[in-house]
């Protein structure tokens, strides 16, 4: 068994360190505790509908099944771009499908061997059109390394509209494997508050 860590690290995250004496008559030592401030897109994150106000469901980090997320079964669908610039379509992800089923949990690596996931002039992107055929194959949870264009067709809206939720800003993409089965286990803290946009971690389990 291969796992890969496919979880981004802290762009930037405020910590503050309180040092706690203790002591008692039979010991002594300083407790370290770490307070935290960072936003909810500085590492891999989830997105839930209610991540847009105009597709919230009511899920968030409190409510929303931790349970459902260990070692779910997850396909891989390997995308090679023919330019630059390019709109992922239906036609796209059935060759990369291979005739293989479609699965709840999807991810798409469309951005080859950049391990850091990252591409912030989003010229690699999903049509609408491919949106619509995830939708379709049953695709509940998608994990991406490309999501909207620069034009904002409005994917996310139509994804979380559609009830399906997003882990975005993944690593090491690359080395998932493409004919082989794997499983992956997302995790996250049950911030309070009704948060829909929650800082996660993802392991790739391979079989």
């Amino acid at each position: 068994m291969e796992l890969i860590n496919l979880t981004a690290p802290f762009n930037r995250a405020h910590i503050f360190t309180e040092r706690i004496p203790l002591k008692s008559d039979r010991t002594a030592y300083t407790g370290m505790v770490y307070h935290y401030r960072h936003g909810s897109m500085e590492t891999t994150y989830l997105d839930l509908p209610g991540h847009i106000a105009e597709t919230d469901d009511g899920q968030n980090a409190q409510n929303f099944d931790l349970l459902s997320c260990y070692r779910q079964k997850a396909l891989l669908l390997r995308i090679t771009p023919p330019a630059d610039e390019y709109g992922i379509t239906p036609a796209d992800l059935d060759k990369a499908l291979a005739g293989r089923e479609w699965q709840k949990w999807i991810v798409i690596n469309a951005l080859g061997n950049r391990a850091d996931g990252y591409q912030p002039a989003r010229k690699i992107y999903l049509t609408l059109e491919a949106v619509d055929h995830l939708i379709k194959n049953g695709v509940k949870l998608l994990f991406s390394d490309s999501w909207e264009s620069p034009r904002l067709d409005g994917v996310f809206l139509r994804l979380f509209d559609s009830g399906v939720s997003a882990v975005c800003n993944l690593v090491n993409l690359n080395k998932l494997p493409a004919d082989k089965e794997f499983l992956l286990t997302l995790n996250f803290l049950p911030y309070p508050g009704g948060v829909t946009q929650i800082p996660a971690t993802v392991i790739a389990e391979i079989n």
